[in-house]
């Protein structure tokens, strides 16, 4: 197992960690262990604990978020829970009703075939001979250039 997954289990434990715990685990400090976990959407808390700070890593299944609809109809997403999913300005969501009238929303992966032509047809390839011509006009150049004279 490796020194940052070490540490994610240290952290993610009911009485958490201090850096000194994982120092002593792992031989190193482990703060991007703390910001991998917050990237998959664990709540880091940080309690002083006499002259040491103890890390807490709250899974995000235990979290949740509050959102509210406008006259409009329109509901702002929580920054959280934007970054946590990945979306961006025109990111598309597909929205679901549950039997138990609970609402799941997925954000809509792009598949690669969605980005098939989009960057348009390549130029023609080039041939041997336009490789040796393009080789031989550089061999001079820096030759020239070398000698302090311009073609």
């Amino acid at each position: 197992m490796n020194k940052t997954k070490m540490a994610e289990q240290l952290f993610t434990r009911p009485e958490g960690a201090t850096m000194e715990d994982v120092i002593a685990v792992t031989g190193d400090y482990q703060y991007r262990a703390l910001k991998r976990l917050k990237s998959r959407g664990y709540r880091i808390s940080a309690r002083k604990d006499g002259r040491v700070t103890r890390y807490h890593a709250i899974s995000p299944a235990a979290e949740t978020f509050e959102a509210t609809v406008t006259a409009g109809g329109k509901v702002t997403l929580p920054k959280e829970l934007r970054e946590r999913l990945g979306l961006r300005t025109g990111s598309r969501l597909r929205l679901a009703v549950d039997a138990d009238r609970r609402l799941v929303m997925t954000a809509e992966a792009k598949r690669l075939s969605d980005l098939a032509g989009i960057l348009g047809k390549p130029r023609r390839t080039a041939t041997l001979e336009d490789m040796d011509k393009g080789i031989r006009d550089a061999v001079v150049e820096r030759y020239l250039r070398a000698i302090g004279r311009k073609r």
